[in-house]
């Protein structure tokens, strides 16, 4: 924990203190360490996504539902994320709600299409909607790449592409994320980072395990 706390003092430091900090997908295993470090800056954390599947996932097991704001909902709920939004008045929004395993993408294209593309569009006309004027983070996946097989890393200017469903929606995904911004969101004072994450391993933060 010596090392969350020198996070906490020199990363970001007063960017997310006493900041509504809105985050799709934060019962998942990279939201739950999201909405952690979140916290430990100081953010007032609205967390908005499927019911956790497991007491054993992480969210469960360091008891996050009693330490931030959290709904459940579905991202495809227009409706009901458009009212999380509003009520939550952000400072920042943090997308990372997706189905996001490349073998359930084979075995339900269409749902991974319509959570992973529609879903996303969603979130960003539920923004636009509520009035959020601030910074939108786009959590997509290093698979939107076009796979060249090669060695060494993909750079930012790389083509986008996928041969199987996930890595396709991700990289349709960016592109939608592009056209929002340059017809949108760039003359409506949302601003947009896309983040391209890689596999990630790890354990329970309390326990580690």
């Amino acid at each position: 924990m010596e090392n969350l706390a020198i996070i906490r003092q020199h990363l970001w430091q007063g960017t997310f203190q006493n900041a509504s900090v809105f985050v799709t997908g934060d019962t998942g295993f990279k939201g739950s360490w999201l909405i952690h470090v979140l916290t430990l800056l100081g953010a007032k954390v609205h967390g908005y996504a499927l019911p956790v599947k497991s007491p054993a996932d992480n969210f469960s097991r360091n008891g996050y539902a009693s330490i931030i704001h959290h709904q459940d909902g579905n991202i495809l709920d227009q409706q009901k994320l458009e009212e999380a939004i509003r009520q939550a008045k952000p400072d920042s929004i943090f997308h990372l709600a997706a189905q996001s395993l490349v073998l359930d993408s084979f075995a339900d294209p269409y749902g991974t299409f319509e959570t992973n593309i529609m879903g996303s569009i969603r979130v960003y006309e539920a923004a636009r909607k509520t009035g959020f004027k601030g910074v939108l983070i786009n959590v997509t996946s290093d698979k939107c790449y076009h796979n060249q097989e090669w060695e060494w890393g993909y750079r930012e200017n790389d083509p986008m592409g996928g041969k199987d469903p996930y890595s396709a929606s991700k990289g349709a995904l960016e592109l939608v994320a592009q056209a929002y911004h340059l017809s949108f969101f760039k003359y409506e004072g949302i601003r947009m980072a896309s983040v391209r994450a890689g596999n990630v391993i790890g354990g329970n933060i309390v326990t580690g395990k």
